[in-house]
């Protein structure tokens, strides 16, 4: 969903008496549930019942959805595992539709699974090939879980606090992990979305604008830094201007051509990188190198 219907649903649900609220906390709310998909606002109901109506259009309403669905199928078809992402537990209720709506084995983990149940669904995810997925809420599925099974990390909606997307990807970017892992963000241009991210992007520059190589840079000791050798005004500027994510990958039309797909998917450059590390000799099994390639997606 672009910008301009995020704008129009969102009026038609304030003339519809669907959203009341005009609370500036409670629209910002409501406008990432728009984006993430609308039926978080207004759920269609089976026609005479209290029923979710769960069809096509689950896949059809939102473009986030669209392009999961096209991910999805690209990658189970090609052998990989994927952790998918979420902020809202509901945004995983519609996702595990989605799931039961293509046939996809998947497992599930949030706030509320519990802890033998959580023990058991990653146990299967790494040990059984036919459970392609691994639904997760990033707090709950942040800390002290190991997926080194997948190798693909699929983040539907971001956090605003960058560190907790960084934790929920480092689930599968463990220490025993043999495979180029990929991380995928899903963004929508020109929505709320953009902002959290470009939010949750300032904040990391100023991580990295404090913290550079085990020292504190503080305007009281970037001249003594910069007198060691340690941190120049051009390091400076470099460390306030990069980028979390290796690539930015926006589709030409309303969704990803089969082309784009492909070179979105394409992971061969990595492999090929992978396999020369392999050969030469090291004690380590991990490093800050080996660290997943994020891709921003429009």
């Amino acid at each position: 969903m672009n910008s301009e219907s995020q704008s129009t649903f969102m009026k038609n649900c304030i003339e519809q008496g669907v959203i009341t609220s005009l609370n500036p906390c409670s629209i910002v709310v409501d406008l990432r549930k728009v984006v993430n998909h609308p039926y978080l606002i207004q759920m269609p109901l089976v026609p005479g019942t209290k029923e979710p109506l769960i069809d096509e259009n689950l896949v059809l309403k939102a473009g986030k959805m669209l392009v999961l669905d096209a991910m999805l199928a690209k990658l189970k078809s090609r052998g990989h595992k994927v952790l998918i992402f979420s902020q809202w537990r509901s945004v995983l209720d519609l996702i595990e539709e989605f799931m039961l709506l293509r046939g996809y084995n998947y497992c599930r983990l949030d706030g509320s699974t519990k802890v033998m149940d959580r023990a058991q669904s990653i146990s299967a995810f790494n040990k059984d090939p036919k459970i392609f997925a691994f639904l997760l809420s990033t707090r709950a599925g942040g800390l002290g879980i190991n997926l080194t099974a997948a190798d693909t990390v699929i983040i539907y909606d971001s956090d605003w606090n960058p560190q907790c997307d960084l934790q929920a990807q480092d689930r599968c970017h463990r220490i025993g992990q043999t495979k180029p892992v990929v991380v995928y963000r899903l963004t929508t241009d020109g929505t709320i979305d953009r902002r959290m991210v470009e939010r949750a992007t300032g904040k990391r520059r100023l991580e990295k604008l404090i913290i550079k190589q085990g020292h504190f840079v503080g305007h009281k000791n970037i001249k003594k830094l910069e007198s060691n050798g340690e941190l120049s005004p051009e390091e400076l500027l470099k460390l306030l201007n990069s980028k979390d994510y290796t690539r930015e990958v926006q589709a030409n039309g309303y969704v990803f051509s089969d082309a784009e797909l492909n070179q979105l998917l394409d992971r061969s450059e990595m492999l090929e990188d992978s396999a020369a590390k392999t050969k030469k000799p090291s004690k380590r099994k991990l490093a800050c190198e080996d660290a997943p390639k994020l891709f921003e997606v429009l």
